[in-house]
C-alpha cells in the first residue's frame, strides 16, 4: 500500500512536546475537537520518508535496523491519526494545492483551522457558564480607550444632517483616489467620526457589564476596533496623529509632527492616502474580543467587524459629500510603531480615509471610466 504524509500539517512546540496539527481534517460543529497529535523523533523520521507516494515495503528496506512489525504498527498509528494519507484520502489536499496555490501556508492554516467552530448557544445556562469562564481571567476590559494626558481637540456635536436618500448614497459610494486641495470641514470630520465610531446607545450585557452599540454590527458588541486619525487637511484642526475618543467625541494628540511624509511611507506611497483630508488607521484591541470569545474563529469575527465598520465609514463619508477610500496595503509594524502600540495586545488592521473629491460625487470618481455591459 502506498502512503503520503499529509500536506496540511503545521507543527509547533507546546509545553515541551512537539505537536502536529492537520488543519484540513474534517471537524464537527457540535463540539470543539482537538486534532493535535504529539509526535516524537522516530515518528518525524518515519513521516519524512513519505514526502511523496511511497510503498510501505520500501520504507522497511530503508530502515534495516528496525523491527518490521514495529514499523508497520507505527505506520498504522500514524495513518489512524491522519498524519499519513492513503490515495483515497488525499483528494481534498490535492484540490487545496491547486485552488490555493497562490497563498501561503499561513492563509490555509488560518482559514481551515478556524472552520466549524462549535457555538454553545445563548440561553441563560450557556451564558452563565461562558461568563464564568471569562470572569476567571479578571474583570472585563474597558470599553473605551483613553489618552488622559494627551492634548485634546473637542469636536462639535452639531452634526451635518444626512438627508440624502439611502439609495442615492448606496449607488454613489465609490473609492476615490484623487482629491482637491480643499480642506475637509470640522463639521464633516466630526459627523463622519461620530456616526462611524461613537456609541449610539448603551446596553446592559448582564455578566459582561455595560456595552455600547455602534451603527455597525460588532460580534457580541465587543467593539474592539479603535480609530487613529492622521489629520492632513481639516479646517480647524492642526495636522498631526490623533486617537479618536468615542466616549468624549474628541481627538487626543499622539504626534504633532505626523503628516503627509509619514503617511506616504506607511501607505506605500498611495496618493489617495497622502492627499486626503484625513487618513484613519484602524486597530483591534484583541482582549476586548477574546475576553468573551476564546475560540480562534474570533479572529475571523474581528476581520468581519473591520469590514462592516469600513463600509459604514464609506457610506457616511459619501452622505456628507466627501470621497472615501480604503486599502489593506500598509506597513503593519511601522504603523504600530507610529501609533505607539505593541502589535500584539493591539494590532493594526485597516487603512481608510476621505477627502474633498476631485471629481463628481455621483458615484463616478474622476479616474474611473464607465464601460458598457459586455453582454
Amino acid at each position: 500500500m502506498k502512503l503520503r504524509r499529509a500536506r496540511s500539517l503545521v507543527g509547533y512546540w507546546s509545553e515541551g512536546e512537539f505537536v502536529l496539527e492537520d488543519y484540513l481534517a474534517t471537524k464537527s460543529s457540535d463540539g470543539d475537537e482537538d486534532n493535535a497529535v504529539v509526535v516524537d523523533e522516530t515518528a518525524l523520521r518515519l513521516l519524512d520518508l513519505f514526502t511523496e507516494w511511497t510503498d510501505t515495503d520500501s520504507v522497511l528496506d530503508a530502515l534495516p535496523g528496525f523491527d518490521p512489525d514495529s514499523v508497520r504498527a507505527s505506520l498504522d498509528v500514524l495513518t489512524e491519526a491522519g498524519l499519513l494519507r492513503t490515495i483515497e484520502e488525499a483528494g481534498r489536499e490535492d484540490l487545496l494545492a491547486v485552488e490555493w496555490e497562490s497563498w501561503s501556508e499561513e492563509a490555509r492554516f488560518f482559514h481551515f483551522g478556524t472552520k466549524d467552530a462549535a457555538y454553545i448557544g445563548d440561553d441563560d445556562e450557556h451564558r452563565a457558564a461562558a461568563a464564568a469562564v471569562a470572569q476567571e481571567s479578571g474583570p472585563p476590559p474597558e470599553i473605551f480607550k483613553h489618552y488622559p494626558d494627551a492634548p485634546r481637540v473637542r469636536l462639535p456635536r452639531a452634526f451635518l444632517p444626512l438627508h440624502r436618500g439611502f439609495d442615492e448614497v448606496l449607488l454613489a459610494r465609490r473609492t476615490h483616489r484623487e482629491f482637491t486641495d480643499g480642506p475637509v470641514t470640522l463639521r464633516e470630520l466630526a459627523t463622519v467620526l461620530h456616526y462611524t465610531f461613537a456609541p449610539m446607545y448603551f446596553v446592559d450585557a448582564r455578566e459582561y457589564g455595560t456595552l455600547f452599540m455602534r451603527t455597525s454590527p460588532g460580534g457580541g458588541a465587543r467593539h474592539e476596533l479603535e480609530a487613529y486619525v492622521a489629520v492632513l487637511n481639516v479646517d480647524g484642526v492642526a495636522s498631526g496623529l490623533y486617537h479618536y475618543n468615542p466616549e468624549q467625541h474628541s481627538l487626543e494628540l499622539i504626534d504633532a509632527e505626523f503628516g503627509r511624509e509619514q503617511v506616504d511611507r506607511l501607505s506605500f506611497g498611495q496618493q489617495m492616502a497622502v492627499t486626503a483630508g484625513f487618513t484613519i488607521f484602524l486597530t483591534a484591541l484583541v482582549k476586548r474580543a477574546t475576553y468573551k470569545y476564546r475560540h480562534p474563529r474570533t479572529l475571523r469575527m474581528i476581520m468581519l467587524d473591520a469590514g462592516h465598520l469600513a463600509q459604514t465609514f464609506d457610506l457616511v463619508s459619501t452622505a456628507t459629500g466627501l470621497g472615501p477610500f480604503q486599502t489593506a496595503a500598509f506597513r503593519d509594524s511601522e504603523v504600530e510603531a507610529a501609533l505607539g502600540i505593541d502589535g500584539i495586545s493591539e494590532t493594526a488592521l485597516y487603512l481608510f480615509g476621505a477627502g474633498r473629491p476631485a471629481g463628481p460625487t455621483d458615484g463616478h470618481p474622476i479616474d474611473m471610466r464607465v464601460a458598457a455591459h459586455p453582454y
